[in-house]
């Protein structure tokens, strides 16, 4: 089982190099991704994985990362734009709300299965709230989930590149060192940013905890040096391999007819966020590409680490991403147990 992983491993590592080559975002991110699902698509194995916990390091590494470019100047700009936060937040959640009321009318499935599967950036949460709600198809909420946001992490990378004339400016993975304290504070700072953060039971705490925590002492302290080229390819391959692994073709048989519904909804959902993209980028004057990477219905750490590849505001992108996923975790569970108990009475 380990050899089969290292050779995984292996294999995502030199196809990221492949497309670090090739100028493509997220580089290792995408070999990881790509490596596992032409695995599980060539091979048809089942003792074939990836272990959780190896993503959960990986993530601490693409949270100090991703923290370590958060400054004073974002925590200013935060302030100055929170009516444009809230606005995106609202329009991005609005419109998934209404297709997961159309997917579940057209495709006659359970609503409430239908608005865990399309929120966007709720995919922990989601799935934790499957185990305890037996109302809830966790095959059709698991698909919707993976396959939305398999389908942003592919797509939304290339758009930018092709429809908003992005460049790659580096791999997302080589950040700037503009000084500060050495990178090695990655360790203590991600252990305790994830074990403060799993302790108040925030979501996706292997994230987020280290997240907010580099970015509490950048602020503080005036900044700190990025995580090593090799160290953080390997946390993205690592990220992308989990990805891969968990789309399951027996799930999807059970849910095929959703697919075609959930694939659309994905397409939506991206232009709606290009919409309010441009609304975002003229009223403050960052690029589009930032805007857009900001309202993409994807993860915090895929939309975060794009922006870096292509020289982008990555703290105005973790910023509008951040809040969206704090807001889903936060307030939609209790709304949607509300709502349905309310129509149940």
């Amino acid at each position: 089982m380990f050899l089969n992983r290292l050779l995984l491993f292996i294999m995502a590592l030199c196809l990221g190099s492949l497309l670090v080559r090739m100028h493509l975002p997220i580089p290792f991110l995408l070999g990881g991704l790509l490596t596992a699902l032409l695995c599980k698509t060539l091979t048809h194995r089942s003792d074939v994985s990836w272990p959780k916990q190896w993503r959960e390091y990986a993530l601490m590494v693409a949270g100090y990362g991703i923290g370590s470019t958060f400054t004073a100047d974002t925590w200013n700009n935060f302030l100055a734009e929170l009516v444009g936060v809230a606005e995106a937040t609202i329009v991005i959640l609005a419109a998934s709300i209404a297709l997961a009321f159309v997917t579940a009318k057209l495709a006659r499935e359970n609503l409430k299965s239908c608005i865990m599967g399309m929120l966007p950036g709720g995919m922990t949460l989601t799935m934790l709230l499957c185990e305890d709600d037996k109302e809830v198809n966790p095959n059709v909420v698991m698909v919707m989930q993976i396959l939305r946001l398999l389908g942003v992490v592919i797509t939304v990378p290339f758009l930018v590149i092709w429809l908003l004339n992005a460049q790659v400016t580096g791999s997302s993975v080589a950040l700037p060192n503009h000084g500060g304290v050495h990178w090695l504070v990655v360790v203590p700072l991600s252990i305790l940013g994830s074990f403060i953060a799993t302790k108040i039971h925030m979501p996706t705490p292997k994230l987020l905890g280290p997240i907010l925590a580099t970015a509490a002492f950048s602020v503080f302290d005036g900044g700190v040096q990025p995580v090593p080229f090799w160290l953080m390819a390997a946390a993205q391959a690592s990220i992308g391999l989990f990805m891969g692994m968990q789309l399951d073709a027996d799930r999807i048989v059970k849910t095929e007819k959703m697919v075609p519904y959930i694939l659309i909804g994905t397409a939506i959902l991206i232009v709606v966020s290009i919409g309010m993209a441009n609304v975002l980028s003229a009223r403050y004057s960052f690029s589009l590409v930032t805007a857009f990477l900001a309202m993409a219905p994807g993860g915090i750490a895929e939309m975060s680490l794009a922006g870096m590849s292509m020289g982008e505001n990555v703290s105005i992108i973790l910023t509008y991403q951040l809040v969206r996923v704090l807001v889903i975790n936060i307030f939609i569970p209790p709304l949607l147990a509300w709502w349905f108990k309310a129509k149940q009475a």
